[in-house]
């Protein structure tokens, strides 16, 4: 089940008509063992709480009221109205005749749910078994008159069971928006770098850099845009014949950061590109920073996402977060990252860690 059908199964058993949206996210949260500690928790119960609205299921506070936790993006709702559904929403679809690709539905116990997910692909698949690919969106507008119904298909059990399949029975494809790429030099290596500041000095100092042949590719991304859209960098590979042998990043040192780097080297993996390693000679100086105190994480949790690091870097942070303290990029700025990164010897083993970086450059 989805979160949406998690938090739908809660409502149905309350009586009162508003209801606070922190027990709607636990009841998404004890569906999902993986949600609690994913790093787009966030966004998904957001679109949950959209598809329900639009749904009728439930009524969202008015926007731009104080009814919104605005803490981070996106904003989630601090509660909720339940709403009562029509009669003819509670009635089960009848049983129906099913193509063969979905042959598998007539021996499973479906939802009403899942009847109303399979149907429309049954009637397509029936109609047109040789269709085009399409993005997911086209294909969702195209089946239910909503691009943002199958926004959430990739996670849904019939998929994650092998049975429903995006590109054989949906005829579609992922197409997340693209990763924002910069091309500065023709070496064929790509450093990601996570937030606007950092990215920005980056690209005015690599800009400048005396050896334009050593420069490669810079890209901004982070969190679970980074973790989508990361694979949409091999078509700009592509298109512009530059294709890269090393992928680097360059994050905030939190929690979040870490895992999403996690995340993001094993979608990196899945779609065939380089390893997706820690620009470990800006990581570095980044530990000798002063710090910022935010709420203590889990230790449990920082000790795996840590481990993409490399050690003593791993160690570092494994000793500074589980205090509640974390290092933003912005904690390195321009200037010293012009200190750091000297002219005078060949960029990528200084970002790669592999070269010291010498103060007096």
């Amino acid at each position: 089940m989805t979160p949406a059908e998690h938090i739908t199964a809660f409502l149905a058993g309350q009586t009162r008509s508003r209801i606070g949206f922190d027990l709607l996210a636990q009841a998404a949260d004890a569906g999902d063992s993986s949600l609690p500690t994913s790093v787009l928790r966030r966004r998904i119960l957001a679109g949950a709480a959209a598809q329900l609205a639009g749904a009728g299921i439930l009524r969202l506070p008015a926007a731009g009221g104080r009814g919104w936790d605005l803490s981070a993006e996106p904003p989630l709702p601090l509660w909720v109205e339940r709403l009562t559904p029509h009669r003819a929403r509670a009635q089960r679809p009848v049983p129906r005749a099913w193509v063969e690709p979905l042959a598998f539905a007539a021996h499973l116990p479906l939802s009403r749910a899942d009847l109303e997910l399979l149907s429309p692909i049954n009637d397509h698949l029936r109609d047109h078994p040789d269709a085009e690919h399409v993005p997911i969106p086209e294909r969702s507008y195209e089946l239910y008159g909503d691009e943002k119904r199958l926004a959430r298909i990739t996670t849904h059990r019939l998929v994650t069971a092998g049975l429903l399949s995006i590109t054989d029975h949906l005829r579609a494809f992922p197409s997340p928006a693209p990763l924002a790429m910069y091309e500065l030099g023709p070496a064929p290596w790509m450093l990601i770098v996570e937030n606007s500041a950092a990215f920005t000095s980056l690209r005015r100092i690599l800009r400048g850099w005396p050896r334009r042949e050593e420069v490669g590719w810079l890209a901004y991304g982070g969190g679970d845009h980074l973790v989508a859209s990361l694979a949409t960098c091999l078509e700009t590979f592509e298109e512009r014949e530059h294709p890269i042998e090393e992928l680097l990043l360059y994050a905030d040192l939190d929690l979040d950061g870490l895992e999403c780097a996690r995340q993001a080297a094993e979608r990196g993996r899945e779609a065939g590109l380089p390893p997706l390693v820690p620009a470990a000679g800006l990581y570095g100086p980044l530990l000798t920073r002063p710090p910022r105190a935010v709420p203590v994480a889990d230790a449990g949790r920082i000790r795996a996402a840590a481990a993409w690091l490399p050690e003593p870097l791993a160690a570092r942070a494994c000793a500074l977060l589980p205090q509640g303290e974390v290092l933003r990029q912005e904690a390195l700025p321009k200037p010293r990252l012009e200190q750091l990164l000297c002219p005078d010897q060949t960029l990528l083993p200084q970002l790669r860690g592999q070269q010291a970086n010498t103060a007096a450059c």
